[in-house]
């Protein structure tokens, strides 16, 4: 009986496992070189399925939230299933969350077709743009100008295999309004005798706030660290494209294990600190402004996207540093060492240069009188 749970990107010139390629955009087959296009196709049951899977609005200030996605994503409940690789017929297990992988016995690329079915299946899906062989050139590129890195870490770091992974994500967009108020102050001095009296004036201000916002991305995988996933943004969000499962042929994909309920605060956060930086920023003529209050409302929806990353670690000195690449554009994040011995030196170089700055008017000056 066939197991449609799975299925496989195969070549129809040779039957061997064909992968999606970066560099053109097309499928391959790395065997007998083969390419096919990948074409939009849109049966009625796809068809029906996105319809379902569109996202309702919710309203994020008084936590009245209609659950979009929320079922399945408490792995620790789920047991864990089993499926079979079409080609050699090896039982392959998957965490709850993967929903593609490459058979580690055949090395056949198959998508778990159930995990992004329904309303699991995806509203986008943003292509892998870098191949993984650029990945050196991006990581020069990030390299440039680090002082302070150790000279052999570019030949004694060891980089372990890279891994191209579809990280889920939800994309939020919406309008923030409400109102905020603010305290301004203006101050103005004068000499009165051998006095100087400054008078400080204190002013409550309100403004009113209604902003638009779109394509705020938060991601939805407890598995990668967000400071590290926001820290390689931005996305361009106008290359996003209908969900296909050819895109994630040769690509690690994991579905969301975080509900879109569960971080909606995180998009929230982002869009009132910008709202209220924009309201700050129209309050002129003040020596200074504070927020003293306000209420602000978010009526956002969301959409579920697919985006991009490699991810790998170096291993220098008995030390592993994490680095993540953005897969669409190639901005590199990560953690970098420090030589000691270089840094002392930079500061020293950085310290004595600062005296000389700050001693060379008064030595112009005495040179001048004498």
């Amino acid at each position: 009986m066939p197991d449609n749970s799975v299925k496989e990107m195969s070549c129809p010139a040779c039957g061997a496992t064909m992968r999606f390629d970066p560099e053109t955009g097309k499928m391959i087959c790395d065997w007998c070189g083969t390419t096919a296009e990948i074409e939009k196709e849109e049966s009625k049951e796809e068809a029906t399925a996105e319809e379902a899977a569109k996202p309702a609005k919710d309203v994020i200030e008084g936590f009245d939230f209609e659950s979009l996605n929320d079922q399945a994503v408490d792995a620790s409940a789920e047991a864990v299933p089993i499926y079979h690789c079409k080609s050699c017929g090896a039982e392959l297990i998957a965490p709850p969350e993967q929903i593609s992988m490459t058979c580690p016995y055949c090395g056949s690329n198959v998508v778990l077709t159930q995990k992004v079915s329904g309303k699991l299946r995806p509203d986008g899906i943003i292509p892998f743009k870098i191949d993984p062989k650029s990945l050196p050139e991006h990581m020069t590129k990030y390299y440039k100008d680090k002082v302070l890195l150790p000279r052999k870490f570019f030949t004694g770091g060891k980089m372990d295999k890279v891994s191209g992974v579809y990280v889920p994500f939800w994309v939020f967009s919406g309008n923030i309004s409400g109102e905020l108020t603010f305290s301004g102050t203006t101050s103005t001095s004068s000499r009165s005798g051998d006095y100087i009296i400054t008078e400080t004036s204190v002013y409550d201000l309100e403004r009113k706030v209604s902003m638009d916002f779109s394509d705020v991305p938060v991601d939805a995988s407890g598995k990668v660290k967000d400071q590290m996933m926001d820290s390689i943004e931005p996305f361009d969000m106008s290359e996003v494209v209908g969900f296909d499962m050819r895109y994630l042929a040769g690509f690690t994909s994991d579905r969301f294990d975080e509900a879109k309920k569960s971080i909606a605060n995180r998009a929230k956060k982002r869009m009132f600190s910008t709202a209220e930086s924009a309201a700050r920023s129209r309050i002129l003529g003040y020596d200074d402004v504070k927020k003293t209050g306000g209420h602000l409302t978010a009526s956002v929806n969301a959409k579920y996207i697919l985006i991009p990353a490699y991810f790998f670690k170096i291993d220098f000195d008995g030390k592993e540093y994490e680095f993540a690449v953005n897969g669409q554009t190639g901005k590199v994040a990560g953690t970098l060492p420090i030589d000691k011995s270089i840094c002392i030196r930079y500061y020293l170089v950085r310290a004595l240069a600062a005296l000389i700055s700050i001693a060379a008017p008064f030595v112009a000056l005495y040179l001048m009188g004498r």
